[in-house]
């Protein structure tokens, strides 16, 4: 066994030991260059021959799995054969069992945002940036026959399948809480009439515009899960119907079926949206009116938000506006999509760019 290797497995041996250096769930799923739900079963000479063996079969699974993620999948059979350990940050067990010389576990592995990204660029390959703000996803439930829709209320099956998904990998999911702040922002029959203005105040709380109403219910006949998604305009989402048929594992295998496809659609749906082209790079000069130091606060905050812009120089500034120089990858309409998704819109205004804040945020 390499020191690196050894030196790697005994730091996981004395996670054990120290259950107040494990990592919370809520980290674990905010971090889009973390893996979850990687299950391993080796049997080995010893447990310990075997744990070693599914750390490092983990580590490639997951490395794998993660530059899929970043990548479309026409770009998957073009990723680079890399070192797995080389770009691992940690590994964090979620359930483990041995014997002597067995050991079966699910493990998440997180990776190094910065080695990872620099692995993809050299290869020559676009890939999306995390989504800096989440979705709302708010699991409304209706059973079958004519009970009530059930939000806030427990028991919500519907809400029990997000909460065991986690927020999400590039695209992070907020699934409120239903605390007494939710229940003033949004109301049960504020949501069932699709109120566009208390789903916005409900995101506010989030700091998005993107709230998502997730209805599910099984259909008439007891033989399929009916889902729709409805929101405020511009709100992303994957499809507007789907139906998902029960399988063996009945009711709570599909709804945990149907909140995964609903994730990995968002995720989907941002990418294409998304990609980061290395070799469309460019350099913009803008002109940004300001009103005051809150509006170049605002401006300032929000390019931080923009993964196309990679970086951003100040040319001049004064009370009434910024003179500045973006520096891009990606196509100007992309790079314009992704400013207005952050709250600033890019506008070509007699002969220059001129970026004012509004729209979303």
């Amino acid at each position: 066994m390499s020191s690196l290797r050894r030196l790697r497995v005994a730091l996981i041996f004395l996670a054990f030991l120290l259950p107040s250096l494990a990592v919370s769930v809520a980290a674990r799923a905010a971090d889009a260059y973390a893996v979850r739900g990687i299950d391993t079963d080796v049997t080995a000479a010893g447990v310990a021959a075997a744990k070693e063996q599914a750390i490092a079969e983990a580590e490639r699974v997951g490395f794998r799995r993660l530059l899929e993620r970043l990548t479309i999948p026409a770009d998957h059979i073009r990723l680079p054969n890399a070192d797995a350990i080389q770009y691992v940050r940690d590994v964090a067990i979620e359930h483990e069992r041995s014997s002597s010389v067995r050991y079966i576990a699910t493990l998440t592995v997180r990776y190094n945002a910065t080695a990872v990204k620099k692995l993809l660029r050299d290869a020559g390959l676009k890939y999306a940036e995390p989504r800096p703000r989440p979705v709302v996803l708010l699991p409304l439930y209706k059973g079958q026959g004519p009970g009530k829709a059930v939000l806030w209320d427990d028991p919500n099956p519907w809400r029990a399948a997000w909460t065991a998904l986690g927020t999400g990998a590039l695209v992070p999911l907020a699934v409120p809480t239903g605390d007494t702040a939710d229940l003033a922002a949004l109301p049960l029959d504020k949501v069932m009439a699709a109120d566009t203005e208390s789903l916005s105040a409900l995101g506010a709380r989030y700091h998005t515009s993107d709230v998502l109403v997730a209805t599910a219910g099984v259909n008439a006949a007891g033989t399929a899960l009916d889902v729709s998604l409805t929101g405020p305009p511009g709100t992303l989402k994957p499809f507007e119907a789907r139906t998902y048929p029960f399988g063996d594992g009945g009711l709570d295998a599909t709804l945990r079926h149907a909140a995964a496809d609903i994730a990995q659609g968002l995720d989907n749906s941002y990418k294409q949206q998304n990609l980061l082209s290395f070799d469309r790079a460019q350099t913009l000069a803008a002109m940004a009116p300001l009103s005051g130091l809150e509006d170049w606060l605002a401006v300032r905050e929000r390019l931080g938000r923009v993964p196309q812009i990679r970086r951003w120089e100040i040319i001049s500034l004064s009370r009434e506006e910024a003179a500045l120089m973006l520096h891009t990858v990606g196509e100007t309409e992309q790079v314009r999509a992704a400013l207005s998704a952050a709250g600033l819109n890019l506008e070509w205004t007699e002969g220059f760019w001129t970026l004012r804040t509004g729209g979303r945020k």
